[in-house]
């Protein structure tokens, strides 16, 4: 969910902005109120506030400070004093908008039913005026699969844990709050449970698309988890109905789960998608196993968005070099979800995995850089 931030607009004293920069917040443990705030100030001066990885909010200049002023630790009242000496507006209008402010952030914590990658995503393609930043990279760690196991890997070909390290840390450094684990299969990396924890040391949401069997197994999911998984995409085979029961050891847990399911265009999914409702799915994610399927995924879009079925068509496609001519025929151009930068196995910043051309490699140079040429819609 994407929306402005309609607060005071007050005549300001002259006054310095805030300085550009990216700041964030964890309510403490012992709260009942748990919820996390990642805020980015534009040069402008107005700011993107993330709310809990679900609800994106463009703020005004002054409600920009009530941000910067809530992550601070200020409480209401703190919160007026600072700003009554920056603008000229009474205490009485101040106070009521910082509350106005804060209700509105409360609320949405509350919100259970708003897809993380879904809504971050949205917007970071949909830009409203020149962004230092997206809101979320999607990250190929590798392009091995279940399919190609057994290829020899060329070490240039991916990088090592610390590299991964070291470009992580610029994205956060960046105001990048969220990425996207994916591949080939990001689970044959075996230092994927070390890469989630730092994403959680760095304070990034974080996110996981797979289809690893081992995921349904609590053993290998749980570490996942307790590193720093915020939400996964997981693509099932409906084949039969023991691999559909095994899902219930991903659908118990406290994870936001998204269900990639490949649709054939003769096949009644009706009771499939409310067996999988009930046993816990967050969303589904409907993939097309071919050019006659789109009909087909609409009408049940259609059907079960009515009775509060969550849809997710923004997550990044599975990426292997042998499938991506089929997967491009398969996609119907009108209908292909938005799509997302991606940090490729070398490190090159493209506009999607397995790019030839990209905006040059983000271990070996700075994000202001790249950045200005995707900006200035050139490649390296």
């Amino acid at each position: 969910m994407a929306t402005k931030g309609g607060f005071l607009r007050a005549k300001q004293v002259d006054i310095e902005r805030l300085s550009p920069g990216f700041y964030t917040y964890h309510t403490a443990s012992d709260s009942p109120d748990q919820f996390r705030l990642h805020l980015r100030v534009e040069p402008d001066g107005e700011g993107i506030l993330v709310v809990n990885a679900a609800t994106v909010l463009h703020l005004n200049q002054t409600a920009t400070e009530f941000a910067y002023n809530l992550i601070q630790g200020k409480d209401n009242v703190q919160i007026v004093d600072a700003l009554s000496e920056r603008y000229e507006v009474s205490r009485e209008i101040l106070m009521r908008d910082v509350q106005l402010f804060i209700d509105q952030i409360r609320f949405l914590t509350r919100q259970n039913d708003l897809s993380p990658s879904a809504t971050i995503g949205f917007e970071s393609h949909v830009f409203e005026k020149n962004l230092t930043a997206p809101l979320r990279i999607d990250c190929c760690l590798t392009y091995r699969s279940f399919s190609n196991i057994n290829e020899p890997l060329i070490a240039s070909d991916e990088l090592a844990t610390e590299d991964w390290k070291t470009i992580l840390s610029k994205l956060y450094n960046a105001g990048i709050p969220h990425v996207i684990f994916f591949g080939g299969e990001p689970t044959l990396r075996a230092d994927l449970t070390e890469l989630m924890a730092f994403t959680e040391q760095l304070g990034l949401v974080s996110g996981l698309v797979s289809s690893d069997p081992k995921l349904t197994d609590p053993g290998y999911l749980l570490p996942l988890i307790e590193a720093g998984l915020d939400h996964l995409t997981y693509y099932m085979d409906p084949s039969t109905t023991e691999n559909v029961l095994s899902l219930s050891n991903i659908l118990d847990q406290d994870l936001f789960t998204c269900l990639r399911l490949p649709i054939q265009p003769n096949r009644d999914y009706h009771d499939l998608i409310h067996k999988l409702q009930e046993m816990g799915a967050n969303a589904f994610n409907l993939l097309p196993e071919d050019m006659t399927s789109h009909a087909h995924i609409f009408k049940l879009q259609q059907d079960f968005t009515q009775s509060g079925v969550a849809f997710v068509d923004d997550t990044p496609l599975t990426y292997h070099p042998h499938s991506a001519e089929m997967l491009f025929n398969v996609w119907d151009p009108d209908s292909q979800p938005a799509q997302h930068f991606v940090i490729q196995p070398d490190g090159s910043l493209a506009d999607s995995a397995g790019s030839q051309d990209n905006y040059g490699n983000l271990l070996r140079e700075e994000w202001a850089t790249l950045w200005a040429r995707v900006m200035a819609g050139g490649a390296a």
